[in-house]
């Protein structure tokens, strides 16, 4: 895994939320970008999470050459939601919030950056 570190990609939980998620395959952790973290509390994110972590760690095993990295085996990955992000207020606009959120973490920590209510509504224009 020299080339690939951490793989970005969009999650939607129970068909109504859209969550952003950078998964570093070397450390298998998985960092959970959240518009609307209010939305659902630790155990039901768990519900909603748990297969992925759970199965991540077997094909990162079977593609990867993990005697380079520092790959943790065939545990589980561990996951967190990032705090104090920006707390979207309106529901139709997670997905967007959560693709931007992604654009930030790959220039860097996404909670340096600030999104106000105006700069999301800019970005629905």
């Amino acid at each position: 895994m020299d080339n690939i570190q951490t793989v970005y990609t969009s999650m939607i939980w129970n068909n109504s939320q859209w969550v952003g998620l950078a998964i570093n395959l070397d450390m298998g952790y998985v960092e959970i970008l959240d518009p609307m973290p209010d939305l659902y509390g630790d155990r039901r994110v768990e519900g909603f999470i748990k297969s992925l972590v759970n199965t991540l760690s077997y094909p990162v095993k079977k593609i990867a050459m993990c005697e380079l990295t520092q790959f943790i085996g065939l545990k589980p990955f561990v996951w967190r939601r990032i705090p104090h992000l920006y707390n979207n207020s309106r529901l139709d606009d997670c997905g967007l919030v959560s693709m931007k959120f992604l654009e930030m973490h790959t220039h860097g920590d996404p909670v340096s950056i600030t999104l106000t209510y105006r700069t999301v509504t800019d970005l629905c224009k």
